[in-house]
Formats: C-alpha cells, sequence, structure tokens
C-alpha cells in the first residue's frame, strides 16, 4: 500500500520523501489545483523526478483543474515535457486533458482526479474502459463502498487519508467562483466554507446553534484510527492532502502514517494516541472519520474556528470575570506554549499569552481573561512550532552501496560499486595503477574518498581494497565514485519507470449510444421538478423539458409525475428529457438503478448524464434512448466537448463558469446541440453533510428526524446575502446562490454565441414558470425587446461577462 505525500514545493518534497511517501503529487506553474502553492518550475520538475526515482519514489503531476480553449497551446507542450521526464502518473479531472494526453502521449499513466466526482463503482468502470490506471474516489464515500468499489475493479483506488475537507463534493463547487470569481475547478478556491453563516428562517430570523458559526468549516479527515483495515483492504494508495502546509507538517504526518503503517503490516499494533498527538501539535481544527463511517454530521464542524485552534489542554473548572482556571490533561512543558486559547461567550476563540497564564498546584493553571469562558468549555494549547532542517544533503533515506577496488601496477584501477539489490556498476581507470614510490593507499584512505556521498541517493556500506603496491590518486577514486554513483542512479531510476510504466492499455469499449439529430435552431429548455411548472412551460411555448433528478423537495419525484410530464410534453409537440442526480454514491446504486429502469420505459427523448457512473448502464439500461450532457459535467473546452461527442451525446450543457466569448469559441465547433442556464438559482454547492440538521439536532444524518421539511432554511452571510438551502431524497445539502442568474438582457448575445439551447431553471419557484418563460419565449422570438442589461441586488449575470480566475 503507497503512502502519497503533498509536495506543493521542493522543500515539502524533500521532508515527504524523508518521512517515508512511497510517492509524492505536485503541481506545476501552469494548470495546478492549489494555484497558491509554491509549485514546481519544469526545471525543478525535472530534478524533483530524479531525486525520487532514485530514491524509489513515485512522482504523480497534477494537471487536475479546467482548461480554457486558449490555454489548450500551452497544455500540449507541458504534456509532452512531463512525459520526457518519465513522471509515473498525470492527474487530470478535465475529460479534454484526458483526451489530448491519450492522443500525444499515450503512455502517460493517467489518475482520475478526485474532483472528476467519482463515487460509485460504475464511474470506475467508466474510466476504467477509456485506459485509466487510478481513479481518487470522492472523500464522501464509507469504508463499506471504498471496500466494495476496490475489490471489484482492475484499476489502482486512491482515496484521502489525512487533511482538510471541502464540504462540498470535489469538482461540483461553484461557491467560490460565484462569490469572488475564484474558481474552484480552476485550482484557486477563496474557502467561502471557511467564513461564518447563521442558519436561518426566510424572514432571516438565525437558529441558535451550539457549535459556533463556521456552519459548513469540517474539521480535518483522520484515518489513523482505521489504518489497520485500510492496510487490509485492495485500496493502492492512502492520500495526504496538504501542499500549502509548512514541511515540519508534510514530516510529521506522513511519517505519522508511516509508522502506523508499517506496524501493522509488520502485524504489530502502532500507538495511534502518541501518534494522534504528534499530528494535533502540528496542526488541529479537529480531527473526524466521519465519512469513513458514514456518520456525517454536527461533529464534523469545526464550529468556533475555522483554522488551527491548538491541541486541547483540559477543561474550565471556575471562571470569574476576569480570569479562569483549568487542569492541563495534556501534559505540556510550560517551555513548549505561546498561550491558550478558549472560547468566550459570544462563541469565539480568545487568546491568552504565555505570561498571563500561572501554575498553581499540580497541573492546575489560572489564567487572566478578557472575557468570561463558559464553564466546563475546552481549553487549547498553542504550541510552539519546531522547525526541522531537511535537505538532500542531511538525508537519512539513502540506499546502502559497497565498494571493492582491485590496484595492480600497470593495469587499470578497478571500482565495482553494488547495493544491496544486487544493482552493480564496474569501472576501471583511464590510465593503469602506479607501484607506489613512498607510500600504498591504505582501505582507510579508499573509504575515506569512497565514503564523500553528499546528496547522492546512496549511504557508505564497507569498503573492501585489494592493492599490490600501487598509490592511488585520491583524484581518480573521486571521479570514479562520482561516475559511479551517476550510472547507478540512472540504472535505478530506469528501473523504478519501468515498472511503473508496466500497464497494458486494453481496447476502449464505448456504449453503443444512437446519437438524435436534435435541432440546431436556437430554442428555450426549461428545467422542472413539479408536473405543475411543467404545463406552465409548455402553455408558455418551450420546445423542451428537462425534468427530474433529484428533487429539491427531499422526498423522490413520484413515477406518476414523469409518467404525466411525458404525456403532456408529447401532447404538446415538445421533446423531454429525464434529468439526473448530480451524483450518486455507491450505496444508492441499487435504488437508482430501479428507477432507472422504470424511467426508461416511459420513453423519453433523451436521458441526461449527470455524472461519469452513468455511463456504465447505457449498454444495459438506455438502449435506443439518446444522451445529452449535464453541467456538472464540467465541459469547459471545445476537447472535452469531442469526447462527449465521440461517446455519442446528443447534446451537451457546458459549463457555467464560460464566459459568452468561451462558448461561442466550444459552439463554432460543435456537432451537436449546446445549452447553458440562462436563468435561475445556480447550485453553489451539493454536499453530504447537512447545516440543518446539524445545527437543528446536533446529532448524525442518518438519526436525523427530517427537520428539513418542516421550514425554509438559508445560510446568511456576514454581509447579509442569504443562501437557500435544499435537501433531496438522498439526503444531499443543496446551496444555492443568494442572487438569481437572469440573462433575459443579452439572449441574442448568446445565441450569436453559437448556444443552441437557453435553459430556464424554474425548479426554485422564485418567479412563476409560465410568465418566467413566456418572457424568454417572446426575447427569442423578437415579440418584445430585451430589458435593460441595469441588474438589481438580487440579479447576477454569473460569468458570462466576467469569467474566473
Amino acid at each position: 500500500m503507497e503512502i502519497l505525500a503533498p509536495a506543493g514545493s521542493p522543500e515539502l518534497l524533500y521532508a515527504a520523501v524523508e518521512a517515508g511517501a512511497d510517492a509524492v503529487y505536485l503541481g506545476g506553474k501552469l494548470f495546478s489545483a492549489r494555484r497558491f502553492a509554491g509549485n514546481f518550475t519544469n526545471e525543478e520538475m525535472e530534478e524533483a523526478v530524479h531525486f525520487c526515482h532514485a530514491r524509489n519514489v513515485a512522482v504523480y503531476v497534477t494537471l487536475n483543474t479546467l482548461i480554457a480553449d486558449q490555454e489548450m497551446k500551452d497544455a500540449v507542450p507541458y504534456l509532452r515535457f512531463l512525459d520526457s521526464i518519465a513522471i509515473d502518473g498525470l492527474l487530470v479531472q478535465d475529460l479534454g486533458v484526458a483526451r489530448l494526453a491519450h492522443e500525444i502521449v499515450p503512455n502517460l499513466p493517467l489518475h482520475a482526479s478526485t474532483q472528476m466526482t467519482v463515487s460509485n463503482l460504475a464511474g470506475v468502470k467508466f474510466l476504467e474502459s477509456l485506459n485509466f490506471r487510478r481513479v481518487v474516489l470522492s472523500r464522501e464515500l464509507s469504508l463499506e463502498e471504498i471496500e466494495y468499489i476496490a475489490n471489484n475493479c482492475d484499476v489502482e483506488i486512491e482515496i484521502f487519508v489525512h487533511g482538510a475537507l471541502c464540504v462540498c463534493y470535489s469538482g461540483q463547487c461553484l461557491m467560490s467562483s460565484f462569490i469572488g470569481g475564484r474558481s474552484g475547478n480552476r485550482g484557486a478556491c477563496a474557502q467561502p466554507c471557511r467564513m461564518p453563516y447563521n442558519l436561518t428562517n426566510a424572514s432571516g430570523e438565525p437558529f441558535p446553534s451550539q457549535n459556533g458559526k463556521y456552519l459548513i468549516s469540517l474539521k480535518d479527515m483522520s484515518g489513523l484510527e482505521d489504518i489497520e483495515r485500510l492496510a487490509h483492504s485492495r485500496v493502492a494508495s492512502l492520500k495526504i492532502e496538504g501542499r500549502m502546509k509548512s514541511p515540519e507538517y508534510v514530516y510529521d504526518v506522513v511519517s505519522s502514517y508511516r509508522t502506523a503503517l508499517d506496524m501493522v503490516e509488520e502485524g504489530k499494533k502502532p500507538d495511534l494516541e502518541s501518534l494522534k498527538k504528534r499530528l494535533e501539535r502540528r496542526f488541529y481544527r479537529g480531527f473526524t472519520a466521519s465519512y469513513y463511517h458514514d456518520r456525517p454530521g454536527a461533529d464534523m464542524m469545526t464550529g468556533i474556528i475555522p483554522g488551527n485552534r491548538g491541541v486541547e489542554a483540559g477543561r474550565v473548572l471556575s471562571a470569574k470575570h476576569h480570569s479562569f482556571t483549568f487542569k492541563d490533561t495534556y501534559g505540556i512543558g510550560r517551555e513548549e506554549i505561546l498561550g491558550i486559547s478558549y472560547i468566550g461567550k459570544n462563541k469565539s476563540m480568545i487568546f491568552v499569552p504565555e505570561k498571563d497564564i500561572f501554575r498553581d498546584k499540580g497541573n492546575r493553571y489560572s489564567c487572566l481573561a478578557e472575557t468570561q469562558p463558559e464553564e466546563n468549555s475546552m481549553v487549547y494549547w498553542q504550541i510552539k512550532e519546531d522547525k526541522y532542517h531537511i535537505s538532500p544533503a542531511h538525508s537519512q533515506r539513502k540506499r546502502v552501496v559497497d565498494f571493492a577496488v582491485y590496484a595492480m601496477p600497470d593495469a587499470p584501477l578497478q571500482l565495482l560499486m553494488t547495493d544491496r539489490d544486487n544493482h552493480m556498476v564496474s569501472l576501471e581507470s583511464p590510465a593503469p595503477c602506479q607501484k607506489a614510490l613512498k607510500r600504498v593507499t591504505t582501505r582507510e584512505e579508499a573509504e575515506k574518498q569512497l565514503g564523500r556521498l553528499g546528496d547522492t541517493p546512496f549511504a557508505l556500506g564497507t569498503v573492501h581494497l585489494e592493492n599490490d603496491g600501487c598509490m592511488i590518486p585520491r583524484s581518480v577514486l573521486n571521479e570514479l565514485r562520482q561516475q559511479a554513483t551517476a550510472e547507478l542512479t540512472a540504472i535505478l531510476e530506469k528501473e523504478f519507470v519501468q515498472k511503473t510504466h508496466n500497464f497494458k492499455d486494453h481496447p476502449v469499449h464505448l456504449p453503443d449510444v444512437p446519437q438524435a439529430h436534435f435541432s440546431m435552431k436556437p430554442q428555450i429548455s426549461v428545467r422542472a421538478e413539479t408536473v405543475e411548472q411543467v404545463e406552465e412551460a409548455l402553455r408558455a411555448g418551450a420546445g423542451e423539458i428537462v425534468f427530474g433528478g433529484e428533487s429539491y423537495h427531499h422526498r423522490a419525484i413520484p413515477l406518476s409525475d414523469y409518467e404525466k410530464a411525458v404525456e403532456l410534453a408529447h401532447n404538446a409537440q415538445a421533446k423531454i428529457i429525464f434529468a439526473a442526480p448530480r451524483l450518486l454514491r455507491e450505496k444508492h446504486t441499487e435504488r437508482y438503478l430501479k428507477q432507472l429502469k422504470q424511467l426508461t420505459a416511459l420513453r423519453p427523448d433523451a436521458m441526461e448524464i449527470s455524472f461519469l457512473g452513468q455511463m456504465d448502464w447505457v449498454d444495459e439500461y438506455m438502449k435506443g434512448i439518446p444522451l445529452v450532457g449535464g453541467a456538472s459535467l464540467n465541459i469547459f473546452n471545445t476537447e472535452a466537448l469531442r469526447t462527449v461527442e465521440k461517446l455519442g451525446f446528443s447534446g451537451q450543457a457546458l459549463s457555467p463558469e464560460l464566459t459568452i466569448s468561451q462558448i461561442h469559441r466550444i459552439a463554432q465547433e460543435s456537432r451537436i446541440p449546446v445549452s447553458a442556464t440562462v436563468y435561475g438559482r445556480s447550485e453553489m454547492m451539493v454536499s453530504e453533510y447537512c447545516a440543518i440538521e446539524a445545527v437543528l439536532t446536533n446529532g448524525e444524518k442518518k438519526k436525523c428526524p427530517g427537520v428539513c421539511m418542516k421550514d425554509s432554511y438559508f445560510l446568511k452571510d456576514k454581509e447579509g446575502h442569504m443562501f437557500p438551502l435544499r435537501t433531496d431524497e438522498y439526503c444531499h445539502m443543496h446551496i444555492l446562490n443568494s442572487r438569481i442568474l437572469d440573462m433575459r438582457p443579452y439572449v441574442h448575445k448568446l445565441v450569436h454565441a453559437g448556444l443552441n439551447r437557453l435553459c430556464v431553471d424554474v425548479r426554485a419557484g422564485d418567479e412563476p414558470a409560465y410568465s418566467l418563460v413566456k418572457s424568454f419565449m417572446d426575447i427569442l422570438s423578437g415579440r418584445k425587446e430585451a430589458p435593460s442589461a441595469e441588474s438589481s441586488g438580487e440579479i447576477t449575470r454569473g460569468h458570462f461577462l466576467r469569467g474566473v480566475l
């Protein structure tokens, strides 16, 4: 089992390797999902590959962002460069990048990023059919689901084991980009999940929270306590998050998991408590394994503070207005601390410096207090950060090598260098040895020269010298040593690359999908979830209905509603497309497939593909029914569009993060209708965690009594913006935009850009479906002029005009 470590810079890479990582993942200056990490220049990356391969460490490069068409000119030479330096895997999100990589660097192993939102076996199987070597599963899956997937596929499975958690399914978050223009899909997430929010009703009145205001800020994942179960699974790689952390953080986390995994594999019990303490000292916003155990709930929230809170020192024993006492249950030396933090009455963290902390008897402490803490509330030590000095020159992770030297007069000096795995280099000096006139070279003298291995990946073992009376110049020994280390390094690197690239592609099998010839003529398409919305949209003249998928009303849409929607649409000579849930966990597939069989029997005009897993069911359940792709597939460039065209799609919704000019560039190359949502409350996040349940019940989601159905709920930020919350039949929480996307002033510009379908999403019910759809129909047909482009604070134009970072 591989321990995969983050390397956001060369310093982090050295720390990861020294700590015992089997592999590292890193990004270049282009196209990395951690744009604000240090990252690597091309020269640094090439050096990193040499450094790691010589130490039996794999290097995976992240190209896991969405790439615009105008950036492809840089992606092509970058891919060729990565192939030329023999990286061991390329981590991708963008289907267009995957297609490009298959074409121009076919031998480069592809890894599917967690940004691809793969949450079931069917998604893994689909990517397997496209010759992906490895799939990184969504963090939200349980251990049971992970084991099932790993046991039933032929690709490598990688999972996250430690580090920061996104509250949204990776690859599906638009909150950062819609609020501030910084896209998580482009490596520039501004982390709005780490900001304070109140849970409110429709009037903006907050519900009290027992755990503070950071309602969608999750604790860090820690799988340390599950290491034994993981070690016995078929999971290939345990991934540690943290490319923007310090080298010391990376070293401590990697070495802790290295220690635990090695002990389990040796049949020993690791001291998990001491390892956990070590992790807490380095960075601690709270640890959780709730997703592993399928128990998302209030316990996952950071609540009081979204960042490093320090280690748990103990609880408040007594408190007065300006002081309090607590008992230290952690056990720490005063020289190690900066101070403490405690929870004030207003649920905020307050820092007390070391000078205001006084030791009483035993482990009791008295502290001066800015505000009075709550009785029995937790107190946290703020610990001084130890600094490590980690560099290649001081590395302890080296391969032991032995030297044998043979010197005879009038014959070349012979040097053999071997490691403990029987790799050997044999060299001779260019000039013959000379009989010593004064002093014969000793073994100790030879050892001194041969032991100067510096920042090479080698450490000196033994030196054997057979010298028939010769004086061996130090320069000759140094030259042969340098040549031998270079040659052995090259042998090791070549062998490592052959091992990691030993993967046979198999023929790509694509589902046999009928590609319908949908009209390219621009029309209004309406996304609806109730029969009433369908009726109103059709009465207003809509030519296409997209119906169903997950319900925003917690309960599944009944089959009878699907039947009625088909009847209404076909009676109106309109097309109807059945939507799919945005994502589906493995544990929900049986339930969904039962529904899918029923829906396919209703013969809709097309089925929408919203997640990659659906492709594996196409042959079996969707024979004869055309497919269209949903926006959640993140089609951001022409290459990605060509991918879905090749899959047989009859239409495709483009990424909501594209500008009008970018849409134009893609649309003019398209052979199928392309669409974009032009009205509605954009879905900012979809999450397995539910803030409604966490605040109102303070428990686990699976024990929730359905509180989400009792009222309308919103997240209110510090600016007063209210984001509607919806829950579906799978208990996913959907966070909608506080502002309504409305592109009516730009309808003709969008059509001119090449959009064939303008999707009006009426599901949120902000405006009656009939008047809304009729307004768009009238503008499109020319019966009415488009309204002024001036907008109020309640309206947004999305990214159509501004784009994203």
